[in-house]
């Protein structure tokens, strides 16, 4: 998930574990073992584009990285904070949960997590949240606030800290309740209006649990169809053709095997004005713009050859993007308002 809320937990996390021994200190140690396993971010610009998306959330996010942490660093932590009688195992365990949670929250995203790494490049991925939900992270910072007037070490700051993280981790089961009745009722639906359908993922949209996006692989390519409980008579479905045929030029290429791992074999191919080709991953959710009825992706890379004749792949982020007109249009989305969200048409 996004920084802030990755450190929020983090320190959240920290004052749980070591608060009563360590006070603030715990808390900023959360805070930065929340946060190290996203720095390999650092690294992203010594790497191409294809062994960039392999990198990020790879091998620190694994489990055995996890594990080795917290063992390996254990006992400098211990030593470091001795004066306060902090044990190995203490320590080990604080650097344990922390960096866990931050690898669980990842996992409960879209984008996913190859937490088998080095084992298998397996990305694992549970679509139960968006990368940004502010009613995760919400209950996290109100806590941390709260505990800046509590003295460290008192019952009332450690309740405050554990029932704040007991909001957050209600918000994610009420995901996967919301989850499991999505997904129930886009197959049903799918099982009696796209026989040759297969549901691929059904998965949170922006800032919410309430609307979630359904993905339908068919031979052809991909409907992607929404449901809220609010919804109100038969289901809506885009269209969007795959045209495996454009690629062909670039078949064999590790950067195109990469974008084809990457996407989970979810994408789609559409032609470019100069000659080149766009590989759009169907996975993460389209942009909509009512004020002109168009679609608009985020995680889109654009194929050419480079002077060397090798094929490489930039991504492009959409320009010119009315952000607030499009978050409008799905919030009334949400609430069961379909008539401006279905005027829109696939690219």
């Amino acid at each position: 998930m996004d920084s802030i809320t990755q450190a929020a937990l983090g320190a959240a996390v920290g004052e749980i574990v070591l608060g009563k021994k360590l006070g603030w200190k715990a808390v900023a140690w959360g805070a930065f073992f929340g946060t190290l396993p996203d720095l390999d971010i650092l690294y992203s610009p010594f790497l191409d584009e294809a062994a960039r998306l392999r990198w990020h959330r790879g091998i620190s996010h694994s489990l055995l990285v996890m594990v080795l942490a917290s063992v390996l660093l254990a006992k400098p932590l211990s030593y470091l904070h001795r004066k306060k009688d902090v044990t190995v195992k203490e320590a080990g365990w604080m650097v344990f949960w922390i960096w866990s949670t931050h690898v669980l929250i990842d996992v409960f995203t879209t984008y996913g997590t190859q937490i088998f790494e080095p084992f298998s490049d397996q990305r694992v991925t549970l679509n139960n949240l968006f990368i940004i939900d502010p009613l995760f992270t919400l209950p996290l910072l109100i806590g941390l606030v709260a505990i800046l007037f509590l003295s460290p070490g008192s019952h009332k700051r450690m309740l405050t800290m554990r029932s704040c993280v007991g909001l957050s981790c209600f918000y994610v089961l009420l995901s996967f309740v919301m989850k499991f009745q999505a997904l129930a009722q886009i197959k049903a639906r799918v099982a009696e209006e796209i026989p040759q359908g297969k549901v691929f993922a059904v998965s949170a949209t922006p800032f919410n649990i309430i609307l979630w996006r359904g993905l339908i692989e068919t031979p052809e390519g991909y409907f992607v169809t929404y449901w809220s409980p609010f919804d109100r008579g038969a289901a809506h479905y885009d269209f969007f053709a795959k045209q495996e045929n454009l690629i062909q030029p670039y078949e064999g290429s590790e950067m195109l095997e990469s974008l084809k791992w990457f996407s989970r074999g979810a994408w789609v191919a559409r032609p470019q004005e100069d000659g080149n080709i766009t590989f759009i991953d169907m996975r993460f959710g389209e942009i909509r713009n009512p004020e002109d009825g168009t679609m608009a992706t985020i995680f889109q890379w654009h194929l050419e050859r480079d002077q060397s004749g090798e094929v490489a792949a930039p991504q492009k982020r959409p320009r010119n993007l009315n952000m607030k007109s499009a978050l409008s249009l799905t919030w009334k989305r949400i609430w069961g308002e379909r008539k401006e969200w279905e005027s829109v048409k696939a690219f």
